[in-house]
């Protein structure tokens, strides 16, 4: 995982980017597919942490109990 002062240096190199630099960089991340999954699974992550998570076995046992051949 990045470092946030990395993080911090992409954000700021794009905010010194021109308008048009900018939208040729989001045009050139809107064809890489697996990096707008993995964008996709961040965005999910961060809506869901404080959400009360529950035990893998005990989320597997509801899925058998509804019949799901898991």
């Amino acid at each position: 995982m990045p470092s946030s002062r990395s993080v911090d240096d992409v954000l700021s190199a794009i905010g010194h980017m021109s308008r048009e630099e900018r939208e040729e960089l989001l045009l050139k991340m809107a064809k890489m597919d697996d990096l707008l999954e993995d964008l996709e699974d961040v965005t999910d992550l961060l809506r869901s942490a404080g959400e009360p998570g529950r035990p893998y076995e005990e989320f597997l046992a509801e899925l058998r109990s509804e019949g799901h051949d898991v």
